[in-house]
């Protein structure tokens, strides 16, 4: 019904607009048979151009009829008394119905090439996206720009490297069976009852899936235009994602191989102590209880060390691995600050650890032992980089419901360079691993544990005045304020 009026209301105007062309040229300009007939011819032609072939046929008819009833004798009667009136009519109404076909011919040349343009302009589109496409899924952007650009009220796309099925909405009426069928043989497929159109997305000879839409009819050229353009992106995609696992395994490879050598070196000093006390114990060349004591002492200190290498090794391959399980509870900062210099131990008995936490800050929910391990990598950081007997200085405070802790060092700080990469894994900055042991995981385990508590870690340095770093956390009731306003 909405096509149909439309139609009926051109003709209309093309056969009134006919009539009208007559009777003005018959009262208005008394005009002669031969200018009536340019006229009407000329009507004819403007009813060809802006309506349908069937409109422009009526309007040549009915120009035929008014040259006859108007301006061939006798005036005012469709009869015919003399032959040449025959032929004139005749001739007049096959003119006019060539001249209603060519127009409607290039009428219909004018419209396919605006649709084509049209076409053009959205695959334009839909390839700009694509290649300007940084972090997005390009599956997904393809369809949504599909349902933007062409108007699909749904799209599916099926990829088969991956099986995978890319929908513009959760529920879709297109059957994946369809869609592998399509992918699978190459060829369109229409289903007139369902409204739906499967194309074989297709680069050459090689096909990537199949693009499936509803409602909307494109004609074929287009259909393996707009394959074409989606299989580009698709490949587009694949090589990215090839590169980026690339970069990423060498990236791996090249952790590992960091991890080994500073576990090595790391490894080496505290059991190379260990046997050599262990070894003077054997021998029975201690003198003395005292001396024996001091190797126990020894060997503790280094077992200790290395029960914390590795546990910092566990806590980083957990933290890789995703499997890092918070059990939060509401912990106090004072009780978090006193646990990590706690933990330390004899560690910061060469530095003045000076702790400045008020009693009436509000306590933050977080995971207790992994908050603490994340503090005490940072104060053990600080007491690395600083000079011996110089202030670590743990300083806590609270403003707009955040909750934010502290430490500052008496180190030579850190360049802007340095500032960039000191969270990366296993990074040593400028120092040689000689001068400080570590093996560059304690600043990176910290910015994950921080982070995984919805926190932050950041640091500020100047170079030669040492640096701070700086664990930001939602307080308890600002974090109760947030969970309810996402509830």
């Amino acid at each position: 019904m909405g096509t149909v009026l439309p139609r009926v209301r051109a003709t209309a105007i093309a056969v009134l607009g006919i009539i009208a062309l007559a009777v003005i040229c018959q009262r208005v300009f008394h005009a002669n048979s031969t200018v009536a007939a340019i006229a009407l011819l000329f009507g004819v032609l403007l009813a060809g151009v802006y309506t349908k072939l069937s409109a422009s046929v009526l309007a040549s008819v009915t120009a035929t009829l008014c040259l006859d009833y108007l301006f061939v004798p006798p005036i005012g009667s469709i009869t015919i008394d003399a032959p040449q009136g025959w032929i004139v009519l005749a001739v007049f109404l096959a003119v006019s119905l060539v001249a209603s076909h060519l127009a409607a011919r290039l009428r219909q040349q004018r419209d396919e090439l605006i649709a084509r343009q049209t076409e053009s302009e959205k695959l334009h589109a839909l390839s700009r996206a694509m290649l300007l496409s940084s972090g997005e899924d390009v599956r997904r952007l393809i369809v949504n720009k599909c349902v933007e650009l062409f108007g699909f009220s749904e799209v599916v796309l099926y990829e088969t490297a991956t099986g995978q099925f890319h929908r513009s909405a959760s529920h879709t009426s297109i059957p994946d069976g369809k869609l592998r069928k399509v992918a699978l043989y190459g060829s369109v497929e229409h289903d007139p009852a369902e409204r739906t159109t499967i194309l074989p997305v297709t680069l050459g000879n090689k096909n990537f899936g199949s693009l499936g839409f509803r409602d909307v009819w494109l004609p074929e050229p287009a259909l393996q235009a707009l394959g074409n353009t989606i299989a580009v992106g698709v490949a587009q995609a694949q090589v990215q994602e090839a590169g980026t696992q690339a970069e990423a395994v060498r990236r791996s490879e090249e952790l590992k191989s960091v991890m080994l050598d500073a576990l090595a070196h790391d490894l080496k000093t505290p059991l190379t102590a260990i046997t050599a006390a262990a070894d003077m114990l054997v021998d029975g060349s201690v003198a003395g209880d005292t001396q024996r004591r001091e190797l126990l002492r020894v060997i503790q200190q280094e077992t200790e060390g290395l029960k914390r290498l590795i546990a910092e090794a566990m806590h980083l391959a957990q933290i890789d691995a995703k499997r890092l399980k918070l059990e939060s509870e509401p912990v106090t900062v004072v009780e978090i600050v006193d646990a990590a210099v706690q933990l330390l131990g004899e560690r910061a008995a060469s530095h003045q650890i000076k702790v400045e936490a008020g009693s009436d800050l509000s306590p933050v929910i977080v995971d207790r032992e992994l908050m603490i391990q994340a503090l005490k990598q940072l104060i053990d950081n600080a007491i690395k980089y600083s000079p011996s007997g110089s202030a670590v200085t743990v300083t806590a405070s609270e403003w707009d419901g955040l909750v934010s802790i502290s430490v500052r060092d008496q180190g030579q700080g850190l360049t802007e360079l340095e500032q960039g990469r000191v969270f990366e894994k296993f990074y040593r900055g400028r120092y040689d691993h000689s001068a400080v042991q570590g093996t560059g995981m304690g600043l990176a385990i910290a910015k994950e544990i921080s982070e995984a508590h919805g926190g932050s870690l950041k640091v500020e340095s100047q170079f030669g005045q040492g640096s701070r770093f700086t664990i930001t956390l939602h307080s308890a009731r600002e974090r109760s304020e947030l969970e309810e306003q996402h509830a």
